[in-house]
C-alpha cells in the first residue's frame, strides 16, 4: 500500500489518462491504478511521450506497451523532435501537456494523472527558493491543477521515493532506470544527489516539513489571490489596447496584493507569454510611486507599462506616435491616424458634443485650414494674453499620449483657433461654418 496516496483526487467512474514514462515512479503509479481500477470502476488509458534524448528510450516504450497489453489498457504515444535552438525543457513540457490534452479530448478522459512525488516537490521548492520565484511558485507542485480546461492530478505528491521503492520491491513492478538520472549536468539531479541528502541528515522527516511548507504557502496564496481578484474586479479598467489602474487606489492596497495584481494583469495581456522576474515586478510597482507625471517602462516587445498623471497603463503594443498634417480648403471629413474624425460643414448635426462655430465674413480669410498634431512651441491667444498649449495640457492633467493625438486646428494665418475640449477662439462674422470632432468609439 502507498499510505500517502491521495485517493481524494479520484472519483468513482473517472476516465483517467495516466502519463507514464517507464521509470519507477510512473510504473508504480500505473500498477497501483490497475489494482484500484475495478473497485472504483475506473477507465484507464496511458500516454507515453518519447523525448528521443536517449538511445535506449525504445526500451521504455516496449515496457509500457507490454504492460498495457497485458492489462488491456489503451496506449497513446508520440515522439518529440529535438530542436537545439530552443529551450528543450520548456518546449518538451508544453508539447507533453498539449499531447495529453489532445488525447483527453479524443477519448473523453476527464483527468490527466502525473506521477510527481514528495521528493520531486521538495526538489522543486528548493530550486525555486534558490533561483527565485513568486508567492505562487514557492508553493511548489500542486496536487491538482488545470491545463486547457482539463484537470491534472498528482496522487503520489505526498508519497516519498522510499515508499515508492518499497512498493516496487514488494509488488515486483517492472521499470526502466533512466541513465540520465545519474548525470550531474541537470540542475534537478544536483539537488537530488547533493542537497536533499543533507536535509535528510538534518531531519529524516524533512519531506513532511516540505509538505507542510507547501500547504502553508498555498492557503496564504489563496487568500492573496482572493483579495487581489476583488481589488481587480473593482479597479481594473479595460482599454482598447490593454488595461489601466488608478495610481492612488493601487498605492492604498497591500503590497502583496500589488505584486499579485501586476502579475495577473501581465499574464492576461501577454497570454502568459512573459515571465516576470521579481526585479521586473518591483520596477513596475515603483512606477506607481514615481513623482514624475509621465514615466514608462518597456520590458520587451510584448509588454509596455506607462504612467501618466494618476493612471497606469498596461499594454502589449508600443504606444503609437501620431504625426499628421492636413490642409483643408472646403467642407470635408478628415480621418485622423487613430480613426478619429474632424468634420468641416455648414450643416452640423447638433447632437454632436464637440462643435466649434467658426464665424466669418470672407471665407478666403479662413481657408485653407490646417489640422495637425501638436508641436513644441504651440501657443494660443486668449483674452488674457498668449499661453503655451503645453502649459494648458499640464494644468488640465491631460495624459501625454492623449495630447499627441488631439487635432490642432489653425486658420490661414497659422493661428490656433480650435483644440477639442481645450480651446475655442472667438470669431465674428455674418456667416458660419462648423468644425466637429468625433472620437472613435
Amino acid at each position: 500500500m502507498l499510505k500517502q496516496f491521495n485517493i481524494g483526487l479520484i472519483d468513482k467512474d473517472d476516465s483517467l489518462l495516466l502519463a507514464i514514462s517507464g521509470g519507477i515512479d510512473s510504473m508504480v503509479m500505473l500498477d497501483y491504478f490497475i489494482n484500484l481500477k475495478d473497485s472504483m470502476n475506473l477507465k484507464l488509458s496511458v500516454a507515453y511521450v518519447d523525448h528521443q534524448r536517449r538511445e535506449d528510450s525504445y526500451l521504455d516504450y516496449q515496457l509500457i506497451d507490454e504492460t498495457c497489453k497485458k492489462h488491456k489498457i489503451p496506449l497513446y504515444t508520440t515522439k518529440l523532435e529535438y530542436e537545439p535552438q530552443i529551450n528543450f525543457h520548456s518546449y518538451a513540457h508544453k508539447k507533453r501537456y498539449d499531447f495529453f490534452v489532445e488525447i483527453c479530448y479524443k477519448i473523453k478522459a476527464n483527468k490527466i494523472v502525473l506521477a510527481h512525488n514528495a521528493n520531486d516537490n521538495a526538489e522543486t521548492i528548493t530550486m525555486r527558493l534558490v533561483r527565485g520565484s513568486s508567492f505562487e511558485g514557492y508553493r511548489g507542485i500542486m496536487p491538482i491543477s488545470t491545463y486547457k480546461d482539463i484537470t491534472v492530478i498528482r496522487p503520489l505528491l505526498m508519497v516519498s521515493r522510499h515508499e515508492i521503492i518499497s512498493y516496487q520491491k514488494e509488488h515486483n513492478v517492472k521499470y526502466n532506470e533512466d541513465s540520465s538520472n545519474s548525470e550531474d549536468n541537470y540542475t534537478r539531479n544536483r539537488y537530488r544527489h547533493y542537497v536533499l541528502p543533507i536535509f535528510e541528515q538534518e531531519n529524516p522527516k524533512y519531506l513532511d516539513k516540505f509538505i507542510q511548507f507547501s500547504h502553508y504557502q498555498d492557503i496564504a496564496y489563496q487568500l492573496i489571490k482572493k483579495t487581489t481578484t476583488i481589488y481587480l474586479n473593482n479597479n481594473l479598467v479595460k482599454t482598447k489596447k490593454g488595461y489601466l489602474l488608478n495610481v492612488d487606489d493601487f498605492k492604498s492596497t497591500e503590497e502583496i496584493v500589488q505584486i499579485e495584481a501586476i502579475k495577473e494583469i501581465v499574464n492576461t495581456i501577454t497570454d502568459n507569454s512573459v515571465e516576470l522576474a521579481y526585479r521586473n515586478i518591483i520596477d513596475i510597482k515603483n512606477l506607481f510611486y514615481n513623482q514624475k507625471p509621465h514615466v514608462e517602462l518597456k520590458l520587451n516587445d510584448r509588454l509596455f507599462v506607462y504612467k501618466t498623471y494618476d493612471l497606469m497603463y498596461f499594454e502589449n503594443t508600443k504606444p503609437e506616435e501620431y504625426n499628421f498634417r492636413f490642409l483643408v480648403s472646403n467642407e470635408s471629413t478628415i480621418t485622423l491616424p487613430n480613426n478619429d474624425l474632424v468634420i468641416i460643414t455648414k450643416k452640423p448635426n447638433k447632437n454632436y458634443d464637440i462643435i466649434f462655430k467658426l464665424c466669418y465674413n470672407n471665407l478666403d480669410l479662413i481657408f485653407p485650414l490646417t489640422i495637425r498634431n501638436r508641436i513644441d512651441g504651440d501657443k494660443i491667444k486668449t483674452t488674457s494674453g498668449t499661453k503655451k498649449l503645453k502649459d494648458i495640457f499640464i494644468n488640465k492633467k491631460i495624459p501625454k499620449l492623449i495630447r499627441n493625438k488631439i487635432p490642432i486646428v489653425l486658420n490661414k494665418n497659422d493661428e490656433i483657433i480650435f483644440v477639442p475640449n481645450i480651446f475655442k477662439a472667438k470669431t465674428k462674422g455674418n456667416n458660419c461654418i462648423y468644425i466637429i470632432y468625433l472620437e472613435e468609439k
